[in-house]
């Protein structure tokens, strides 16, 4: 296909590869531009990416499916678990790679595992099933029109930049979660119902950034919502936390507990929130000593909410006031791109177009 380097198809077209990852894995060894196009499929593989200038192009989100079926505590090679990150459908630890147009899906049956007996010894204990994992080493990741979908730790941003222009994420547990530094712009956010005896069914956002890093994980313009809510609970009832602060488990001098430095930042800015959103929530850790404490989001995190709107920014409780919220009070026409380069750096010049919100393409839940 003109312009493209790699083309990947089902098909047995002359001249393509049949699975995502032998495209990437015959990609010249340099810092060249690759370009792979992938065609309609479902393309069941796990997908590694390493190579720096990388695009992949999809033929769209209903057509290109790329998926696995991993959840963490299922058992890999010489009997290890796979861990959260190692249950990833898609990871990327790469500079200046993009994805457009496809749909990353980690179909481990959450749901079955849930409905099954705490006595039965098939019942996995460790749930996160990631879809895409943005890993330490990269910087500048780009996803548009991306769709990604799980229940569990969906989407990790553990990188540095990247920035998510028209996606859409499902899940129920921490679905966007992670250390890095990530844009989200108009994008869907869905938070799946399931069957549970639990007030509260699950926290969109699980930040867990380092102090010193001024952003983490910010929703701009971007549509929280219910999928089907009427399946389990009325739409009325508050089920969903915007997030609670995430204090991963490190390995110290002392000890091993939950890092004191990830002052989690997460930050919804302009976004539709629906009734079922009540605010924030608290996470436990493991202290010194080795038992569980909580960590507060008023205290262990940086949470805030800025000209949102629907029933669900409407909520009472912890509401935390943007330090920045004046300077960009005024800009008009260029806030968003005043926020995307304060957010982005100067990579962010790139993407200066006008920011529309997510909730003008998606059909209403009413």
């Amino acid at each position: 296909m003109k312009g493209f380097h790699a083309v990947v198809s089902l098909e047995g077209q002359e001249g393509a590869f049949s699975n995502v990852q032998a495209a990437l894995d015959a990609a010249p060894k340099d810092d060249s531009l690759y370009r792979i196009y992938i065609t309609s499929g479902r393309y069941h593989e796990r997908i590694g990416i390493t190579r720096n200038n990388l695009e992949i192009i999809g033929s769209g989100c209903s057509e290109v499916v790329i998926y696995g079926a991993v959840c963490a505590g299922m058992l890999k090679e010489a009997g290890h678990i796979a861990s959260t990150l190692g249950s990833r459908i898609i990871e990327i630890d790469a500079v200046n790679v993009t994805l457009k147009r496809l749909t990353v899906i980690n179909q481990w049956d959450y749901i079955a595992n849930a409905l099954k007996s705490d006595q039965d010894p098939s019942k996995q204990q460790h749930t996160q099933a990631v879809a895409l994992l943005i890993n330490e080493h990269s910087d500048q990741v780009l996803l548009e029109e991306v769709c990604l979908d799980s229940y569990q730790d969906t989407f990790c941003a553990q990188g540095g930049r990247s920035y998510l222009k028209a996606c859409k994420i499902s899940g129920n547990i921490d679905f966007v979660f992670g250390s890095g530094c990530t844009l989200l712009e108009s994008c869907e956010l869905v938070c799946k119902s399931y069957p549970s005896q639990d007030k509260v069914l699950g926290y969109v956002a699980a930040p867990s950034t380092n102090k010193l890093q001024e952003y983490g994980l910010v929703f701009l313009r971007c549509s929280i919502y219910r999928e089907n809510i009427d399946l389990y609970a009325s739409s009325e009832e508050k089920t969903y936390a915007l997030g609670r602060p995430w204090h991963p488990t490190k390995t110290f001098d002392d000890g091993r507990y939950a890092d004191p430095d990830a002052i989690g930042v997460a930050m919804y800015i302009e976004c539709e929130l629906e009734g079922h959103i009540f605010g924030w929530d608290k996470m436990y850790g493991l202290a010194r000593d080795g038992t569980k404490r909580y960590f507060e989001p008023d205290k262990h995190a940086r949470f805030y909410e800025w000209r949102n709107t629907g029933s669900g920014a409407l909520h009472s409780g912890y509401k935390g006031l943007w330090p920045k919220a004046e300077c960009f009070s005024n800009l008009g026409q260029e806030f968003a791109q005043a926020l995307r380069q304060d957010v982005l750096g100067d990579w962010a010049l790139l993407f200066n177009f006008p920011s529309k919100s997510s909730r003008l393409n998606r059909p209403s839940s009413k």
